[in-house]
């Protein structure tokens, strides 16, 4: 009998020990059918018969129908303009929070102005990403929250999404401003190969730390097609003083008993929304 009770503890550890990191497996699905902040914030009356959608994480799974007049709740995002001369990089640590895939996400994000200019230079380097038939493709957001000490994904809560546009309906490439404002991916492009890089300019980001644009003190998260949340790291200034963050979490989580609270556009969550993300950050700590 107490070989049987060992064998789920003993499996866990083989997993832990073949490098599948502190986020694996993820939390099970949950259902949203009221509005959030950053996710849902509005409800989709053009999907009849809408029931809620499936998130994972706190984050929608599948994206809803396409809907190209759709406008955020705060009205479009705006050009960032006269910014400061700044640059910003989020460099992967090299343990995987889910390494469930059996690969190793590593890379960096470097971000930068000019003196005066409008938006910013966005520079990708990505290597090691999984089959993409099997797990992509793969997407990339600025999330709201940085990367604890633990190095726990979960942790950093939602996209950087000023506007409060949510997630439900998909990016609308065309019309940029529309967009979530951290949502990397959706406006410039998944990843779809194992070594990813891309060099592109964002018009609506800001290193502006006034700015609701801002993302230096945030944190890149890669996720895989089911929004399972596979690295993540902190932006850092580069050549000046830190945001008060680690650019790396390049060590191996560990508990925590407390967990940054959300006070973004997320802030708004209440009920449901609420309790079912302190539910899943919890099960991961």
């Amino acid at each position: 009998m107490y070989a049987v009770a060992l064998i789920p503890a003993l499996g866990a550890a083989v997993a832990m020990a073949q490098g599948q990191g502190a986020g694996y497996p993820p939390p099970p699905p949950m259902t949203l059918s009221t509005t959030l902040s950053g996710v849902l914030p509005v409800l989709p009356t053009q999907t009849p018969g809408f029931s809620g959608v499936e998130t994972e994480e706190g984050a929608i799974v599948y994206d809803g129908p396409a809907n190209p007049s759709f406008m955020p709740v705060n009205g479009p995002a705006t050009t960032a303009a006269n910014l400061p001369a700044a640059t910003y990089m989020a460099m992967l640590p090299s343990t995987n929070f889910d390494n469930g895939t059996g690969s190793t996400i590593m890379g960096s994000v470097m971000i930068s102005s000019t003196a005066g200019g409008s938006g910013v230079s966005v520079s990708v380097n990505f290597t090691g990403f999984p089959s993409e038939s099997l797990y992509g493709p793969f997407v990339y957001h600025i999330h709201e929250f940085p990367v604890p000490a633990n190095g726990n994904c979960s942790a950093t809560v939602g996209h950087l999404d000023p506007t409060d546009r949510g997630e439900y309906y998909p990016c609308n490439v065309g019309a940029p401003a529309t967009c979530q404002v951290g949502d990397l991916a959706g406006k410039h492009g998944n990843v779809t190969m194992p070594n990813f890089v891309a060099q592109y300019t964002d018009a609506f980001l800001s290193t502006d730390p006034s700015s609701t644009a801002f993302f230096g003190d945030k944190s890149i998260v890669i996720h895989s097609s089911n929004t399972t949340r596979l690295t993540c790291a902190n932006f850092k200034m580069m050549g000046g003083a830190a945001n008060g963050t680690s650019s790396t979490n390049s060590s191996s989580p560990t508990p925590s008993s407390s967990v940054t609270p959300y006070t973004g556009a997320g802030s708004k969550m209440s009920g449901y929304g609420f309790a079912a993300f302190m539910a899943a950050t919890v099960w991961l700590l």
